[in-house]
């Protein structure tokens, strides 16, 4: 009996570990698809690109170091677009935080952004090259 509640604690002991390091990604560890980056470019495209050419986002995404995918959707979502807030569906904006992560140089990975893995994922921007 003890020897299998000891298999039992160690195998809840991992399971908890598990879960422990994936709520720690980072926008490097492949949090979105290359398809969702692909969609997400085609949206770009039509709804942003008029306003905010690529590079924009290799300084600007600076400003979200640290903070959570949510938190940025969040904001890109209540002001963007500029013409009509609010007016993209939730994933239409995740697959333009998707384009924007890959191109400022995070992977894909084999998981979809979405609302439900958005908070747990941390942005980690590109280095910005100084003057």
């Amino acid at each position: 009996m003890t020897a299998r509640l000891n298999r039992v604690c160690a195998s809840a002991l991992a399971t908890l570990c598990l879960a422990a390091f994936a709520d720690d990604l980072t926008t490097r560890d492949g949090a979105f698809t290359a398809v969702q980056a692909e969609r997400g470019k085609q949206v770009y495209a039509e709804f942003c690109l008029s306003c905010h050419q690529v590079d924009f986002y290799k300084t600007k995404l600076a400003a979200w170091q640290n903070a959570s995918v949510g938190e940025l959707f969040a904001a890109l979502s209540a002001t963007m677009p500029s013409a009509n807030p609010g007016g993209l569906t939730s994933g239409q904006y995740l697959d333009v935080l998707a384009y924007i992560f890959s191109i400022t140089g995070s992977p894909a990975g084999d998981e979809e952004l979405s609302l439900g893995n958005m908070d747990g994922v941390e942005i980690i921007a590109p280095a910005v090259p100084s003057p």
